[in-house]
């Protein structure tokens, strides 16, 4: 295995939360693994893509594009990438999907003058049915046949995963117009696809009949480069003498703490690369992506377990013990889903998130209440201020102890705030739980409030009362 030259990678970005999260740790996973390098990765967006996420990769280093949807805007929006790439300067570069992360360097296995990716895991659709797609295309010549990666199941060789394209640079602009081109016959002549279901394969489809008709050079990848991990199978293009290097995993591997829990049966191998990506993953956890990934896909779990069940009902008598519903102005800074608070009879209200996913839900919940995205230090002060569950999860201790001041500032009477009273052995274990010191410290080190009490406590944190 060789490198050669300078390789980029490129994925597209559609709206949803999940690809922006799902982007956010495979563009950290391939600057960790291939070359440190954040200007090699390309983030194509789609149009409905907002600033916020954009800014994210930016600020990261990464280029940031404008992608528009392309033939029906579902199947075959990845066909656009290379026309962004056409003018760089590049050896090679790389499409995958979003829910790909590397666990080792993917670059040793790319290199020589052919198209690179892998056979697809499955026959989806059946051969029969590529059969009759490459009659109906009037091929001269057919692909040879091959195995599936997952099965002794048979397909044409070129029918690749869509999640791994490796493409030489001087095969961009005619591997571009060709597969283009046969997208949008094959977007027109869907017959056979509908008749077994699987309309979301034209990008695969067409590939594959892009390179044979164009006797574009072609060489079959490893699994090493887009190892499935969400369904069991025997991987029979795995090289077993090299690492897996990209793992390919599906959404429904997520879980509810943004960690990958495959349900398929692993070997060993397998498993140490799914670790590693979840250390990986634990290690570049940021608020800005997980929380909307959380309240749109999650929403059963929500701002979490301190706002479930028993520690919600300890939290809303505790709210209205400490004098809530009296206050003339309350400012709920990380304010969530409101599961809390939201039956509670408060005139004056303004809750403040970064995420704009759950300011939504929370829109929903109390239409009569104001909500703003964080940041927002333009805030004004409130004679209460509550934010609990928030302190627990800042990144660094940057962050933290920016959040503390902010705090301070924005209380003129009293400051309802849940923490950590100390290091415990199960934040170590739960990537999204941080500790700097114990929070009763952090406030008095203000110098803001006069009385800072303990009032109570849920199955994680202390809840203290600062007055001001």
């Amino acid at each position: 295995m060789t490198t050669q030259g300078r390789t980029i990678f490129s994925f597209v970005m559609d709206h949803d939360p999940r690809f922006a999260y799902e982007a956010w740790h495979l563009a950290r996973s391939l600057i960790e693994h291939c070359g440190g390098d954040p200007s090699s990765i390309h983030v194509q967006c789609l149009p409905e893509v907002n600033a916020r996420r954009r800014r994210l990769f930016g600020e990261f280093g990464c280029h940031v594009h404008e992608i528009a949807r392309f033939g029906d805007g579902r199947y075959c929006n990845k066909l656009n990438q290379l026309e962004n790439l056409r003018e760089l300067d590049f050896d090679r570069v790389v499409l995958l999907d979003t829910d790909m992360i590397a666990t080792s360097d993917a670059r040793p296995f790319l290199g020589g003058a052919a198209i690179e990716a892998k056979i697809v895991d499955l026959a989806n659709p059946p051969l029969a049915t590529l059969q009759a797609i490459a009659a109906a295309a009037g091929l001269s010549k057919w692909p040879p046949i091959c195995a599936v990666d997952a099965s002794g199941d048979l397909t044409f060789e070129a029918h690749c995963s869509g999640g791994f394209y490796s493409i030489p640079k001087e095969l961009c602009a005619e591997l571009s117009e060709r597969w283009r081109r046969w997208a949008l016959w094959l977007l027109a002549n869907m017959d056979p696809l509908w008749r077994v279901g699987r309309e979301n394969h034209v990008d695969q489809i067409s590939f594959c009949l892009a390179v044979q008709q164009g006797g574009l050079p072609f060489k079959a990848a490893p699994s090493n480069v887009n190892y499935y991990i969400h369904f069991d199978g025997t991987h029979g293009y795995f090289d077993a003498a090299q690492p897996i290097a990209l793992l390919h995993y599906h959404s429904s591997s997520l879980n509810v703490l943004g960690l990958l829990e495959p349900q398929a049966h692993l070997d060993a191998a397998a498993q140490a690369a799914v670790a590693k990506a979840n250390a990986q993953i634990g290690n570049g956890f940021d608020n800005r992506v997980f929380w909307d990934l959380r309240y749109r896909h999650f929403r059963e779990r929500g701002s979490g377990i301190g706002s479930r069940g028993g520690n919600l009902l300890l939290k809303r008598q505790l709210l209205r013990e400490q004098g809530v519903e009296a206050a003339c102005s309350v400012l709920d800074v990380g304010c969530g889903d409101l599961e809390v608070i939201k039956d509670l009879a408060i005139v004056n209200y303004l809750g403040i998130d970064q995420s704009s996913e759950t300011l939504e839900i929370a829109q929903l919940a109390r239409p009569d209440w104001r909500f703003k995205l964080a940041p927002a230090a333009d805030v004004p002060a409130a004679e209460m201020v509550i934010c609990f569950e928030v302190l627990i999860h800042q990144e660094t201790e940057e962050a933290y102890r920016a959040l503390i001041d902010f705090l301070a500032q924005k209380t003129i009477g009293s400051l309802l705030v849940s923490g950590y009273a100390a290091d415990h052995d199960s934040i170590q274990k739960n990537p999204m739980l941080f500790f700097y010191e114990p929070l009763q410290t952090s406030l008095r080190r203000t110098g803001h409030f006069r009385a800072i009490r303990r009032i109570g406590a849920d199955t994680r944190v202390a809840v203290y009362r600062c007055d001001v």
